[in-house]
Order: structure tokens, then C-alpha cells, then sequence
């Protein structure tokens, strides 16, 4: 079957959540029609006493929250939910350079995104600009940060401390004085793959694991030189170890599973990966993908909550967060012009509830932040560790490699 025609086709059969409420297609973003894009997270039951629900929602209020990959698209709604669940400090890493961000409009059909579109230069510059219109309009709400102080004035400032990423090195071709450019313009976080090969290394979807390149060791010290943080979350595991052996910085793996809890998932790492990531000082942002946390299309936020604790124990409370890695504007059409994601590649990761978020009771939003808070509290975690999970610790290496 041609690609177009599974498009159109099999995509088409898979439930999705648009209302017919939809009336009108704006030429930058979304609005409201997802279920979640409005409604509040589900409240999921812990066995909480009183004394420690009233523990877990005083200390939310005093938390930084950073999320290691907060959304990849946008909707209007967006910045209201993750105000609303957040405490003293809320921020995250937002990717840009994917598909075009205007290019989203979470439709079933008129599909707007090229292959072409997906990790192209030309995408990121776009959508660079998407993010300073953003920046003009809702000021009052986010702020674009380029380092760990400024995540302090942002939450001084009431307004989301926004950072960038961007989740390919696609964009660069063979030359990695390209990133130069883009450190000037906001960019912190860059991950060297996604999930196929490129000049940098292998992807996690790729049958045979070749690991860090030779340029990707010229693209590594690059970014080392730059202070930008050197990401792996859609790498394989031998790109992530290697990249730990050639960077001078700890690094990132800043959304994916554990193997141990998902061994067919290859949106997962192995233990002996994530050993050696906590070794070298790294942050590990368990992600929120219900097949990334289970064998199944629906979690609960305990089953997350699990997955973090499991990390922990693995690897250190000092190197484990979260990352929700949301795509709440896109229909999974849109997502599967990527090149990466071809049938095969979907059916791998097992999508079959869109947005995946409506399939996480309890973090169908960012304003079920709260609910971690108090699953770490029923797992018995110290105010302190909750602290290190809940950002403190991407905070911490924003602040070791960025400044």
C-alpha cells in the first residue's frame, strides 16, 4: 500500500478525539477541541491520609516544576494548563524545528505537513519565529530562557521559564559550526538523533545499532564548547553511551522509557545505558507515553509514578525527572507524514489512543502536575527528593552545562 493511500486510509480508522465544534482553521496554531486541551486532569486516588494530601498540595505550591519535554506542538489552552499546574516555578523544555509549528492544526484531513517539513532548517527557523510572536503576545505568560538564572525570573515573574530544544541534528547536514548560529538564537537542549540514522548517529528505530558516528564526535564537542546540553532521548542506547564517553558535560536523555518495564518498546533504554548515564552526571526525563510505561494504549499516573520510582532506584534520585513530551495539537495523521514514523514504526510503540495523553488518566494535561507530586508523596519520598524529580534536577544541569 502506498504511503498516501495508509494515510488516508488506516489513519482514518483510528478513533480520534476532534469535536465537531471545529469551525474555523487559523493560519498559526489550533484552538480548543480536544477533550483535554480545556478539561482539568483527572484527580487519581493514592490512599492518601488527609495530613499527607495537605503535605503533597503545600509543597506543590513551593516547587519548581520543570518538565524535560513539556509539548512539541500548540493550542491555545496551552499556557493557561501549565500555569494552572504548576507551584513557586513551573518551566520546561519546549521542541522546536519539527514539522512547523503553524503547520499543526490537528485535522483528519487537509493534512499541511511534508515529509520535507519534519527536522528541516528551514521548519526551525519557522518556527523560531512562531516562538518570538509568542514571546510578543503572551509576555505576561512565558518568557524565553536561556539559562538557570533565568528560570529564577521567570518564576519571580509569574510566567512559565520556557526553554528550547530541538530533537534532531538533522538540520545541521554535515556541519556542526551550523549550531553555532542557533545557540544565538535561544537554542540550549539538541538531540542527536531522532529516530532513524543521521550523520550523528542511530536512532532507536534502526534495526542494527552503529552508535555515535565520527562527525557525531565532531558534533558532541561542538555543543560541549557551546554549553549546550547534548541529548539522547530518541537515540539508541549505544549513540547515548557513546555520547557519554566523548562529551566533557553530562548529558541528557531527556524522554524515553525503561526497557525493563517495556523490553519491546525501542522508545525505551536499557539499565546498563542508564547506569552509565547517572555515572556521567546526566538527567534521565521518564516520559509520560502510556507505551512507554506499560504494555497497553492507557496508564494512570501511578504507573508513571512507578516507572520514576523504578528509575530512581536504578539510577539515583540526583539523575531522574519527568517529561509529559506532549503533542496535543496534532492529529496522528500529521504525525505520521515524519518520515521516521511509517507504519511500522508506529505500530512498534503501540499508538492507538490520539492525543496519547487522553490515554494517561491523571496527566491527560500539564495540569495534572500536581497528581506526581502526590504520587512521590505516597511512595514515601522525601520533600527534598520530590523537590530533585519534580525539576531540581534539570535544573541542575541546566545550570552544570548552560550556566
Amino acid at each position: 500500500m502506498k504511503r498516501r493511500d495508509f494515510l488516508q486510509t488506516t489513519c482514518a480508522a483510528i478513533a480520534l478525539t476532534a469535536t465537531t465544534a471545529w469551525t474555523q482553521k487559523t493560519p498559526t496554531y489550533p484552538q480548543n477541541y480536544y477533550k483535554f486541551h480545556t478539561a482539568p486532569a483527572s484527580f487519581v486516588e493514592f490512599g492518601l491520609s488527609p495530613d499527607d494530601e495537605k503535605r503533597a498540595a503545600e509543597l506543590h505550591k513551593s516547587l519548581y516544576v520543570f518538565d524535560g519535554e513539556t509539548e512539541v506542538g500548540y493550542y491555545s489552552g496551552l499556557y493557561d494548563n501549565i500555569l494552572k499546574g504548576g507551584g513557586a516555578g513551573v518551566g520546561g523544555s519546549f521542541t522546536v524545528g519539527a514539522f512547523g509549528i503553524d503547520n499543526a492544526h490537528g485535522l483528519t484531513s487537509d493534512i499541511q505537513i511534508r515529509w520535507s517539513d519534519w527536522w528541516a532548517r528551514e521548519t526551525l527557523d519557522r518556527d523560531l519565529g512562531f516562538i518570538e510572536r509568542q514571546l510578543v503576545d503572551h509576555g505576561d505568560k512565558i518568557m524565553l530562557c536561556t539559562s538557570a538564572a533565568d528560570l529564577d525570573e521567570a518564576a519571580t515573574l509569574g510566567r512559565i521559564g520556557m526553554m528550547l530544544d530541538v530533537q534532531n541534528t538533522a538540520f545541521i547536514g554535515n556541519d556542526e559550526t551550523v549550531l553555532d548560529e542557533y545557540v544565538g538564537r535561544g537554542l540550549r537542549r539538541v538531540q542527536l538523533t531522532y529516530n532513524r540514522t543521521v550523520p550523528a548517529g542511530t536512532g532507536c528505530m534502526e534495526p542494527r545499532d552503529g552508535g555515535l558516528t565520527l562527525f557525531g564526535r565532531d558534533v558532541v564537542a561542538r555543543l560541549n564548547d557551546l554549553n549546550m546540553i547534548v541529548d539522547t532521548g530518541h537515540c539508541s542506547p549505544n549513540t547515548m553511551m557513546d555520547a557519554i564517553d566523548v562529551s566533557t558535560k553530562p548529558i541528557a536523555c531527556s524522554h524515553a522509557g525503561l526497557r525493563s518495564s517495556v523490553p519491546a518498546n525501542p522508545r525505551s533504554h536499557p539499565d546498563e545505558a542508564l547506569k552509565k548515564l547517572a555515572d556521567n552526571g546526566g538527567v534521565f526525563g521518564v516520559v509520560s507515553f502510556p507505551r512507554a510505561l506499560v504494555p497497553s494504549d492507557r496508564c494512570t499516573v501511578a504507573d508513571f509514578v512507578d516507572n520514576i520510582d523504578k528509575a530512581v532506584n536504578l539510577m539515583g534520585v540526583d539523575h531522574v525527572g519527568f517529561a509529559m513530551d506532549h503533542v496535543m495539537s496534532l492529529s496522528l495523521q500529521e504525525i505520521l507524514t515524519a518520515p521516521e514514523w511509517p507504519r511500522e514504526a508506529a505500530e512498534q510503540v503501540g499508538v492507538g489512543v490520539w492525543p496519547w495523553s487522553d490515554g494517561h488518566l491523571g496527566l491527560e494535561n500539564h495540569t495534572g502536575y500536581p497528581n506526581l507530586t502526590r504520587g512521590l508523596v505516597a511512595k514515601g519520598y522525601s520533600d527534598e527528593d520530590i523537590r530533585k524529580v519534580m525539576g531540581g534536577n534539570w535544573i541542575r544541569l541546566t545550570r552544570d552545562v548552560v550556566g
